[in-house]
């Protein structure tokens, strides 16, 4: 593990790497989900449905916990929901009450029922759960949300920013409704997709969420930049037979963006044989395995008829889905896998420079050994460390 900050030059050098990187993907099983609808006339965080966890439902380190749908707000202000769980420790609560890690999970496929907490705590292909149980154990409570759409009813816009982050924050908030004991302070933590979801909830939390405390955010291999290796990837010219995994996740953030913005006739860029695999990512059907065998080996190009470089297009992509690298007040600890093929390395120290270019309170944590899903368990004592700074669960 070393301690990085980024030089001259290193913007240079990431932008050449991106258009040469290559990212897996994740296959998930299929879960029920419950139903609820949205009600324009209720606050966000307030709750719509709850109940406590059976024993063994209760993950380890758990002494009891809540399966929630929660009112929250979506990309551009309109109401939806969420589902989520909510875990405390065993044993008393401090004075103030349970310390919140409010917990964002990665990639876990695009359908109903398809979220982590529905499906044995499995995202990216791995299971988050001792992820959760190590903050339980560290005596934190622990709020996970679903995001909108894959938890409860909705439609699931995958890499959409503003409404990731809103869905983490209002967990909190419905947390503290569900049980008294639960402290209005808490750290944001995620990985991966997650990642990206925490950076936007702390760049929000202060205009979004003002009466809740935040401390500080873990941001394990966050998604970022990710717009501009669609815009260099996505073009019938492109040969080469990418990765499956990068190619299903583009095709899931283009199925968000057309859902987020009709007008650009986003599928109009795919292929018939691209718009075939979307629509087997979308039934849920295997998740995204069987869109994944679909695309193994096959070159990327197949799936466009024309690159993704309009400006309009590449002007709404950033608006949707980029980390923001601005106006955030409280520290970010940045974490990243030298091995890390689903989101580089180099993505991350441009996004790490951007960041210190803003003037911005973050610290950028490199593991060189570790991959995408070791990433977890390499950087447990420094995590561990930062939230004893910012947030003593005692």
């Amino acid at each position: 593990m070393r301690n990085t900050t980024t030089g001259p030059g290193v913007r240079i050098a990431v932008r050449r790497a991106i258009s040469a990187l290559l990212v897996a993907g994740c296959s998930i099983p299929v879960a029920g989900v419950a139903a609820a609808e949205p009600a324009a006339s209720s606050s966000p965080g307030t709750i719509v449905s709850s109940r406590s966890l059976e024993a063994a439902e209760l993950i380890p380190a758990a002494g009891e916990g809540y399966r929630l749908v929660y009112r929250t707000t979506g990309r551009d202000g309109e109401p939806e929901i969420s589902g989520g769980n909510v875990y405390l420790p065993a044993g008393t609560p401090p004075p103030g009450g349970w310390r919140v890690v409010s917990w964002a999970h990665g990639t876990s496929e695009m359908a109903q029922g398809c979220a982590p907490n529905l499906m044995g705590g499995i995202a990216d292909t791995h299971d988050e759960t001792p992820q959760l149980s190590d903050y339980l154990a560290q005596g934190y409570a622990v709020a996970a949300t679903d995001y909108i759409g894959l938890g409860a009813s909705g439609h699931y816009e995958y890499l959409a920013g503003r409404a990731e982050g809103h869905a983490v924050l209002d967990i909190v908030r419905a947390s503290r409704l569900v049980d008294s004991e639960i402290s209005n302070s808490y750290a944001l933590a995620g990985h991966s997709i997650g990642g990206h979801a925490v950076l936007h909830a702390a760049q929000l939390s202060s205009s979004y969420a003002p009466e809740l405390d935040l401390r500080g955010t873990a941001a394990f291999a966050p998604t970022s930049n990710y717009e501009q290796l669609i815009s260099a990837l996505s073009g019938p010219d492109l040969a080469v037979p990418l990765p499956a995994g990068l190619q299903i996740r583009v095709l899931m953030v283009l199925a968000g963006l057309d859902h987020a913005r009709p007008e650009l006739a986003v599928t109009d860029y795919l292929s018939e044989r691209g718009k075939q695999v979307l629509a087997i990512a979308e039934s849920g059907q295997g998740c995204l395995k069987s869109a994944e065998e679909a695309l193994a080996g096959r070159p990327f190009g197949q799936l466009f008829t024309k690159p993704l470089s309009d400006p309009a297009l590449t002007a709404a992509l950033r608006d949707y889905m980029a980390a923001p690298t601005t106006g955030y007040n409280r520290p970010l600890l940045i974490l990243q896998g030298g091995a890390d093929n689903v989101q580089p390395m180099p993505t991350t120290i441009l996004l790490q420079q951007q960041l210190h270019q803003s003037n911005l309170d973050s610290r950028l944590m490199l593991y060189p050994a570790a991959n995408h899903f070791t990433l977890l368990p390499q950087a447990r004592h420094d995590t561990t460390a930062f939230l004893a700074h910012i947030l003593p669960s005692h």
